[in-house]
């Protein structure tokens, strides 16, 4: 019995996402040897979302929040993260990058411009841009199904 064509989407996504993530866990060795990918995703998360909370990296990110707290921590001590309290509530604490760590997030968003580029290069712009299009339309559908009150 073959997949049906919604399986070989999620199929086809899967793999995509796990060579992108095998090259760039390869090509971060270059910049920073000791830099986990996870670590590597907090960095480039607070890169594009400063001022995020821990609470609301724990939510975007799905980790366990212990898990969390350790790699936050683990990014502050060398310098790449900086915690603050919030300006509207003090017992909420805001996370951005350092200087270091706009530094270093700027490297990784280099690296992940060439691997994406370099796993898209048969694809002309056209067609990528057609794909977020598709893409996002999935995302925000699959989005709409999880809310109470909608129809199946």
């Amino acid at each position: 019995m073959n997949p049906s064509l919604p399986i070989e989407v999620f199929d086809s996504l899967h793999e995509l996402l796990h060579l992108f993530r095998a090259r760039m866990r390869k090509a971060m060795e270059a910049v920073h040897p000791e830099l986990t990918f996870n670590e590597m995703r907090i960095l480039l998360r607070m890169g594009r979302q400063p001022g995020l909370t821990q609470k609301g990296l724990v939510e975007r990110s799905h980790a366990d929040k212990a898990q969390m707290a350790r790699l936050l921590a683990h990014l502050e001590e060398r310098g790449w993260l900086i915690r603050s309290a919030s300006e509207s509530d003090r017992r909420v604490r805001c996370l951005r990058l350092s200087a270091q760590g706009e530094r270093l997030f700027a490297q990784l968003r280099t690296l992940q411009e060439r691997v994406a580029t370099e796993l898209l290069r048969d694809c002309p712009p056209s067609m990528q841009a057609d794909l977020l299009a598709l893409l996002r339309q999935a995302r925000d559908s699959a989005g709409h199904s999880d809310r109470p009150g909608r129809p199946d």
